[in-house]
């Protein structure tokens, strides 16, 4: 980590809980994005309209709540949020185990858990980025940005080999046991913050509609959030249409095992760790605008590395996992860069009184496209092939910094 990161950790014992409380959480939620869609695979051998289900069933209450959520949010103080979310995943998660002890579990209820942990991970998420600036002020939110961005890159790197493992050795059940367990530590740790939070400003007849047009308008009247928000959109949608089938592509088609796919995805947490790590560094050397184009750009080239990979399945299994690596270090370390400077340009331009509803805002766009995107990519998927389906989503993705690069985005110099 740079010295900048090992400064954000020391920031107040409160931003360190807060940290704890982020690290645990996404730790167990890296264990339950592997071990949700291998279960559904391996103990119940879905197909891949079933996969897209469980994906869109993840993905709805982003699309049907997250302009809501973030009105709401903003009303309200933001840490007791988290905790209550915290502690309603646990319960939900629960239910995984306990079903399938007694043999009642089905894809309807995967789908179903799904869909509510998922709403609950947005609000978390929402209230989360609204609260990090009151705690530790604007100077200092590009370090604890990235010291955020470097624990979930941590993460990565530990749980998907470990939920890998988990599963083969106790099954995907006991794997999302684990998961409830770690949102439990999670709001023990947020319970322990210290520091006052400042009231929400509540007019006196709050207008939830008002309230979400004036999101909107924040980042639209913006001549550099707004075409950032419009690249981001042509990226989730075409990623949408690849990331449902990663798991069934590379145990179904290239036939990787749970752990070996752990330990590729763990590749990529390293390289999203470093992204992140370097992120104020490069930022301080390199102007701001080509270099988040230049992430997009990087990220399309290593999603065309999946299917590449699957081209050389019998040919050469080594330059197949090489491939299957390079994607993940691509990928990830660009995202990494991108999270932290983006969500950073976001909280230093937006007032602190709508960092809730323009967070709504980037999570809708964000996550939105995915069931429209997983249904489409489903149905050319059982048509013509994962492979071609992958294909033309590369092809998509391609605009992505074609659109960031003709605006202001490209002007950009500085946070």
């Amino acid at each position: 980590m740079t010295p900048s990161i090992w400064r954000a950790f020391g920031y107040s014992a409160d931003f360190r809980r807060l940290m704890a409380a982020l690290a645990v959480s996404q730790l167990g939620a890296k264990l339950a994005r592997e071990a949700l869609p291998l279960t559904a695979v391996l103990v119940l051998g879905v197909g891949p309209l079933a996969m897209s289900s469980l994906s869109i069933a993840a993905s709805l209450p982003t699309l049907l709540m997250a302009l809501h959520a973030g009105a709401f949010l903003d009303r309200i103080r933001r840490r007791p949020s988290m905790i209550v979310a915290d502690l309603a995943r646990f319960l939900v998660l629960l239910t995984v185990p306990i079903a399938a002890y007694l043999g009642w579990l089905g894809i309807g209820q995967l789908c179903l858990v799904a869909f509510v942990v998922s709403g609950l991970t947005l609000a978390f998420d929402i209230a989360d980025q609204a609260y990090l600036p009151g705690l530790v002020g604007r100077d200092q939110i590009l370090g604890a940005n990235a010291a955020k961005e470097a624990s979930a890159a941590a993460a990565e790197v530990v749980g998907p080999p470990l939920g890998g493992l988990l599963v083969q050795a106790i099954g995907g059940p006991l794997t999302i046991l684990l998961d409830a367990v770690s949102y439990l530590v999670s709001a023990v740790f947020l319970l322990r913050i210290k520091a006052p939070e400042e009231p929400p400003v509540v007019t006196a007849k709050p207008d939830l509609r008002a309230e979400i047009r004036d999101g909107l308008r924040i980042i639209w009247r913006d001549s550099v959030l707004r075409p950032l928000l419009f690249a981001r959109f042509i990226r989730a949608f075409f990623v949408s249409m690849v990331a449902p089938f990663y798991v069934l592509y590379l145990v179904g088609e290239l036939k990787l095992s749970p752990l070996a796919l752990g330990l590729i995805v763990a590749t990529g947490g390293a390289a999203s760790l470093v992204g992140a790590a370097l992120a104020p560094w490069l930022a301080q050397r390199f102007p701001i605008g080509p270099s988040l184009i230049v992430a997009f750009a990087v990220k399309a080239l290593g999603v065309a590395c999946i299917p590449l990979a699957g081209l050389l399945l019998g040919v050469s299994p080594t330059l197949m996992i090489i491939f299957l690596v390079l994607q993940q270090l691509l990928g990830d370390s660009s995202t990494g860069y991108f999270v932290v400077i983006e969500r950073s340009l976001r909280q230093r331009r937006v007032p602190a009184s709508h960092l809730a509803r323009t967070g709504a805002t980037i999570r809708l766009v964000n996550d939105g496209p995915l069931p429209f995107a997983a249904t489409l990519a489903g149905f050319i998927a059982e048509a013509y092939g994962l492979n071609a389906m992958m294909w033309l989503a590369i092809a998509g993705y391609a605009f992505a910094p074609v659109v960031a690069f003709f605006s202001d985005v490209r002007h950009l110099r500085q946070l």
